[in-house]
């Protein structure tokens, strides 16, 4: 087969660093940063909402490949159902000249080079490692030398069936041995599997994994648990995103030259030449000029505008003189906060890469009680850094795992950048401050456990958002409206993306911005920004929500308690209020359609539901 490929926006999700790809019936370990071919294969990305955070380290995307193994390791054919191990090196023995890879196939006599399959479990554990699953246990798991005799892993040969039996479940799956002893796979999935994890990450170093919890054997390794190949649950990714938002301003330039390490050094080593030469700047400012022509190309000004700034910091006393920002984490949170005035600016946007028209909604259905503004957003750029990666959960008892997978950490983070449109919807602060206060009690009923529970998973600062029941109710409405947006202009629902934007309840903020960003065609067609004009938004709008007051599900859905990943939803299942993984960027998680359009009704459960927020466009 020719080299696997996969789009360059999936490589930071879904398929970033330490996932499964499957590609053309293979499945494929994207390994650490540390195995990435390096030079003109990695290049630099900017963008200042991420930058100035982010320094020492940068931001690179790669151009042209990245680094994968085949994995899992065990493969069986689908005709005489024989179990083989294809290693990396019969990979490296049989590639071809121009790079491409062979199909592992069988070489049985009567398989006619059957394509192998991959086995379809691996074992993953909370550290982050993945490892192949002992298929020769699960073989022996009832073995009897007396009765099978003496068996070697060595020597022993493995098949994979299927007896149809019991429905296709795990106990009709069988691993069936040479020397004649067989188990099924019944109780895999029950709890941890019998091997420990040996801190394994495919083609990668292997280092130790040591379970905190187990105390009555420290040290003892982290157990490890069966993961289907292609389960979402194998590899959360953490990424941070960002919408370039700088203006082309002389203070924006300023401020980027000022956050830049080598140039704060230039400055100190000129002003210690300042004080040798009594005050005269002159020879100073012209030793400098060749590194400050480099810092502003770097961080793209001119160098006028780097001289000028030069000679203001260098004119200004010691400690006036700007010092290199403190490294900070990265936050989500503050990244949306310096975004939601400049989408929500009532003068809208004209830079570079952002360009924001704003306009007033109408009274039509209500909808100037209930927004501040529409926002048609022409172009903008998102940047999206991957910060690392998670297994089996997202709690904050599973580890995060870096993008060198246990090698030194480079001065980079793998990133990529796409440009693309949306539609960003402010809401009216005060009409969701008397909303929240005329339903108080039955807000709180229907969202305090899920927000305790959110917090206690430490959802909010991992994910990027600020837990509360706006939040809730904005994020509801943005699939709803997402969905009608994908029926209405054209676009597949995979293709659009929410950014939520909502302040904590001393600091109140809403918007939304449905946008489209992605790397091929889909991302700048044009149609998604057209919907933002008031006249077509306020019809989808209406039919999203009107959308949300039944689903098929119901009454089931409807009267839930919990539902979801972790419980973590109400009234939101796949066929109201779920979307695509790629589209959603909190997992599916705190979702309600009862806060957008409920109209205070007792339901079965005898629960007095909340009146949603967008329930007086639906009077009559």
């Amino acid at each position: 087969m020719p080299k696997p490929t996969i789009r360059s926006a999936q490589l930071i999700s879904p398929f970033g660093i330490g996932s499964l790809c499957e590609i053309d019936g293979q499945s494929f370990f994207v390994r650490g940063t540390g195995s990435w071919a390096k030079g003109y294969n990695l290049e630099k990305i900017e963008v200042g909402s991420l930058t100035d955070w982010l320094r020492p380290r940068q931001l690179k995307t790669p151009t042209e490949s990245v680094a994968i193994l085949r994995f899992p390791h065990w493969h069986f054919c689908p005709e005489c159902r024989k179990m083989i191990r294809w290693t990396p090196d019969k990979d490296r023995e049989l590639v071809r000249d121009d790079g491409s890879l062979p199909r592992p196939t069988c070489d049985g006599a009567k398989c006619k080079n059957a394509r192998l399959v991959p086995m379809r479990f691996v074992a993953a554990c909370d550290n982050g490692h993945i490892d192949e699953i002992d298929w020769y246990w699960w073989a022996h798991k009832g073995h009897e030398p007396a009765q099978h005799g003496a068996c070697s892993r060595n020597t022993s040969r493995l098949h994979f069936e299927v007896t149809g039996k019991s429905g296709g479940d795990f106990s009709s799956m069988v691993i069936r041995c040479s020397c004649g002893a067989s188990g099924n796979l019944e109780g895999i999935a029950d709890g941890p599997l019998p091997q420990k994890c040996r801190g394994y990450q495919p083609g990668e170093p292997s280092s130790t994994c040591v379970d905190p919890e187990n105390k009555k054997n420290p040290g003892a390794p982290k157990p490890l648990f069966m993961e289907p190949r292609g389960s979402s649950s194998l590899h959360y990714a953490s990424v941070i995103s960002a919408l370039d938002i700088d203006g082309d301003t002389e203070k924006d330039g300023w401020e980027k030259l000022r956050a830049d390490a080598i140039y704060q050094s230039t400055l100190q080593m000129a002003a210690s030449l300042v004080r040798l030469q009594a005050g005269d700047t002159s020879l100073a400012i012209e030793s400098s000029r060749a590194v400050l022509e480099t810092r502003a190309d770097e961080v793209s000004i001119s160098i006028d505008d780097a001289l000028s700034c030069f000679e203001a910091d260098l004119g200004a006393s010691p400690a006036n003189v700007s010092p290199a920002p403190p490294a900070v984490e990265i936050s989500q949170q503050r990244i949306l906060a310096q975004e939601f005035p400049v989408l929500a600016n009532p003068k809208g946007q004209n830079s570079r890469w952002l360009i924001a028209r704003p306009t007033k909604p109408t009274a039509r259905f209500a909808l100037d009680e209930l927004f501040e503004r529409f926002v048609r957003v022409e172009r903008l750029r998102e940047v999206r850094a991957f910060r690392g990666f998670q297994r089996r959960n997202v709690s904050e008892n599973h580890a995060m795992i870096t993008p060198s997978l246990g090698r030194q950490q480079p001065d980079w983070l793998p990133a990529m950048m796409v440009l693309g449109e949306g539609v960003f919807l402010e809401f009216s602060n005060s009409s969701i401050a008397a909303w929240r206060q005329a339903n108080e009690p039955a807000i709180e009923e229907f969202t305090h456990s899920h927000l305790v529970s959110a917090e206690a998973l430490g959802l909010p600062n991992r994910m990027g958002f600020n837990a509360n029941p706006t939040f809730i109710m904005v994020h509801s409405f943005a699939h709803l409206l997402l969905n009608q947006l994908s029926f209405d202009c054209g676009y597949s629902s995979t293709s659009l993306r929410e950014r939520i934007y909502c302040g904590t309840d001393s600091q109140p903020y809403a918007g939304l911005l449905i946008y489209t960003a992605d790397s091929d065609a889909e991302g700048s067609m044009g149609g998604l920004s057209e919907m933002g004009a008031p006249e077509r938004l306020e019809d989808v709008i209406y039919r999203a929500v009107s959308r949300s007051q039944w689903c098929s599900g119901d009454p089931v859905c409807r009267e839930l308690d919990a539902q979801g990943v972790d419980g973590l939803n109400r009234a939101a299942c796949h066929a109201c209020s779920l979307v695509a993984e790629t589209s959603c960027t909190y997992s599916n998680v705190l979702l309600d359609r009862v806060l957008v359009s409920g109209d205070g009704r007792r339901n079965g459960r005898g629960n007095r539901e909340p009146i949603g927020y967008f329930n007086k466009m639906l009077e009559p």
